[in-house]
C-alpha cells in the first residue's frame, strides 16, 4: 500500500524531529578553551587497532598511557603497549625512547626541530584548546553518537599545515557533549595510504590525576642494549 504524499511527510517530519541534533561547533570550541588552562595531565587505559587495507588486517594492541604537561608547549608521556607485544614509549624535552624486552634493546630517537609539533599531535585533544584546534585543522561537527555509555559529539578535522598532511589525511574525534569535560573518548587517525587507519580507545579515563615525576621514567634492566636508528 502506499502512503499518501501528506503521511510520507508527516513520516519525515517525525524522524527529522527525532533525530540527534548536533552540537553546535562554536559551542564545542569554546567548551574546549575552558578546559584547555585546567588541564595537568592524564591517565588511562586504551586499545590500539590498526588496520592496513592492502591485506585487509586489524592488529590489535592494549595498554596504559600516562601523560603530563611539562610546560604550556611541552608534554611528557608514558605508553605502556601490554598486549600482545610488551613494549614502553617514553617522550620528554623532544627526545623519545622505545624499550623492547623481549630483545632487550631502547631505541632512542631525537625529535629536534620536530618536537613541537610531535607535542601538538600527542596533546591533541588533551589540552589543546578550541582556538588551537581551529587553528591547525579545519574542523566540522559530524553528528552525536553515543559510545561507552554516553553521548559523543564526533568531530572531524582535516589538517592545514604541510607536516601533518605528510602524515594522516584526516582525523575523527568522539568527545562527550556537555556538560562533561571535552575529552576524546576515542580517536580514529586515518593514515596517508589509502584505507589505512588508527583507532584508539580510551577506557578509565582520568584527568587531572596525581602523577609523580618516576612515574614517567623508563626503568632498564642491566645489559640494555642502546641504539640511536637516526645515526
Amino acid at each position: 500500500m502506499k502512503l499518501p504524499l501528506v503521511g510520507c511527510a508527516l513520516i519525515a517530519f517525525v524522524a527529522a524531529s527525532a533525530a540527534t541534533p548536533k552540537e553546535p561547533l562554536q559551542d564545542l570550541l569554546a567548551r574546549m578553551d575552558q578546559s584547555a588552562g585546567s588541564f595537568k595531565g592524564m591517565t588511562s587505559g586504551f586499545s590500539w587497532v590498526t588496520h592496513t587495507a592492502v591485506i585487509d588486517d586489524d592488529a590489535k594492541e592494549s595498554g596504559t598511557v600516562t601523560m603530563r604537561r611539562a610546560e604550556p608547549a611541552q608534554v611528557e608521556g608514558r605508553i605502556d603497549f601490554l598486549q600482545p607485544d610488551k613494549r614502553t614509549v617514553v617522550f620528554e624535552k623532544r627526545r623519545a625512547q622505545m624499550y623492547t624486552p623481549k630483545t632487550n634493546t631502547i631505541q632512542i630517537y631525537d625529535l629536534g626541530d620536530k618536537g613541537e609539533q610531535v607535542d601538538r599531535f600527542v596533546m591533541l585533544g588533551f589540552g589543546t584548546s578550541g582556538t588551537e584546534l581551529a587553528r591547525d585543522y579545519s574542523v566540522r561537527v559530524l553528528g552525536a553518537e553515543a559510545l561507552q555509555g554516553q553521548r559523543c559529539t564526533k568531530v572531524e578535522l582535516l589538517p592545514k599545515m604541510q607536516e601533518v598532511k605528510n602524515l594522516v589525511s584526516r582525523i575523527e574525534l568522539w568527545l562527550p557533549e556537555s556538560p562533561a569535560e571535552p575529552y576524546p573518548v576515542q580517536e580514529k587517525i586515518y593514515d596517508k595510504s589509502p584505507g589505512d587507519f588508527r583507532i584508539v580507545t580510551y577506557t578509565n579515563l582520568k584527568i587531572n590525576p596525581r602523577i609523580s615525576k618516576d612515574a614517567l621514567k623508563l626503568k632498564t634492566p642491566a645489559g640494555v642494549k642502546t641504539i640511536y636508528p637516526q645515526k
